[in-house]
Formats: structure tokens, sequence, C-alpha cells
């Protein structure tokens, strides 16, 4: 469990300096690219602008997804999402094998409930005291500033038609594909030297998510870990 909780929060760390840089740290254009390029602008002429995907990403409610983690060092952390509301579940792979642990986020409770397969056995706390990691596609868009993302071309990604857009940052830089259709970032790449974070929101799928993924099985046990 040790392990595991080290791991986790490394990887919460990692997820909110990517956060930072994209949303927050853009410096505009990268480097080598012309002043008239809009940034927002296809290739193709069409309107569709950054803020227009952003806000469309925003609205959506009910998906589910693989979220996988790539470390400079080559290795993944799997997770499969479902998010409804201000209901998170998260199965994770487990490092040590055996079950997925599986993990819900209560946003509005401000509580985690961590679960063992194996044992029957819940952890309650509230989210600040665990290392869970509770990151959205959607925080890639709070408090965003679309202008400093520069558009640099159409890719397919996972099966689904993205945008590209680049960013440059003190000592790195960063790039987003975002789903032009669902309006959402599917992939996203930090670089800072020669190493390089990459975050995937794989098998993206909308659509309504039955409230009995966010609630534990019946005849758990459930140990109050707040302040522990």
């Amino acid at each position: 469990m040790k392990n595991f909780k080290k791991t986790t929060l490394l990887v919460r760390i990692f997820i909110m300096l990517i956060i930072l840089v994209l949303v927050g740290c853009g410096s505009g254009a990268p480097e080598g690219t012309g002043e008239d390029q809009n940034s927002n602008q296809p290739e193709s002429g069409e309107t569709i602008s950054a803020a227009e995907l952003f806000a469309k990403g925003m609205t959506l409610d009910g998906f589910s997804y693989d979220y996988v983690i790539t470390m400079p060092t080559g290795e993944k952390l799997t997770h499969k999402m479902w998010v409804k509301g201000g209901n998170m579940r998260s199965e994770m792979e487990n490092p040590g094998g055996g079950a997925p642990t599986l993990s819900i986020i209560n946003m509005e409770e401000d509580m985690v409930y961590i679960y063992q397969q194996e044992t029957n056995f819940a952890m309650q706390m509230p989210i600040k005291e665990s290392d869970v990691d509770t990151t959205s596609p959607k925080d890639y868009f709070n408090k965003s500033d679309p202008e400093g993302l520069l558009f640099t071309s159409r890719e397919i990604f996972d099966n689904k038609e993205c945008l590209v857009y680049e960013t440059n940052y003190e000592g790195g830089k960063g790039k987003i594909w975002i789903w032009e259709e669902g309006g959402m970032p599917l992939r996203v790449e930090t670089t800072s030297g020669t190493e390089t974070i990459i975050v995937e929101f794989l098998n993206f799928t909308i659509g309504n998510i039955d409230d009995s993924m966010f609630q534990l099985p019946a005849g758990v046990q459930i140990m109050d870990m707040s302040n522990y």
C-alpha cells in the first residue's frame, strides 16, 4: 500500500504540472512560427476555435474512458474512468498485481472511497487526505487561455478527428489533441529537456452512466480514515 500511495502521489504531481503548463503558462506561438498565424484557426478555414472546443467540452456530462499516463521512464499507469456530475469512478491497475484498485470519488461530499475487492473492505477519507488521482479531461480547460495555443494540424487519434495545438513555456513545450466532435482533450504531451510525459484519454465514450457505478457493493465494511 505504501508503494502504491507513493506512485499515485507522484502521478498527481506530474499531472498538476502538465495542466499548469498547458493552461496557465503558455507563452504563445512556438518558436519558428510566424506572427501572422492565427492560434485558433484550422488550415481548412473553418471558424471553429480552441475557445469553442473548450466550451463544447465543458458542457459534457456522463462519459467514460481509459486513462493512460506514460512517465518519462516509459512506465505506464492505466485507469478506467467513469465521470458523471460530481462523481467519478476509477479502476486502477494494481502495480503489485491482483485485482484493480477501485476508487469512488464524490466531489460534492469531498469524499473518496477506496475499495479492495479481495477483502470486501473500503477506506473512506476526504479527497485532500487521499492520494487518488481525480484528474478529469475538463481539468485541462479550467482557468485556461485558449489564445495561448497554436493550431498546427488535424490528426486522427484513437479513431477520432482531432485538432492539434502547441504551446511553449520556459524550459519546454506542450502539445494537446482535442477531439473536434466532443470537444475533449484525448492526448496531452509535455516535454522538458529530453523528458516527455504523455497523458491519453482512450476509448472515450459519451453517454448516460448508471448511478450504481458510483456506489460500493452491498455489504462492504467501511473504515473512516479521516485525520489518520
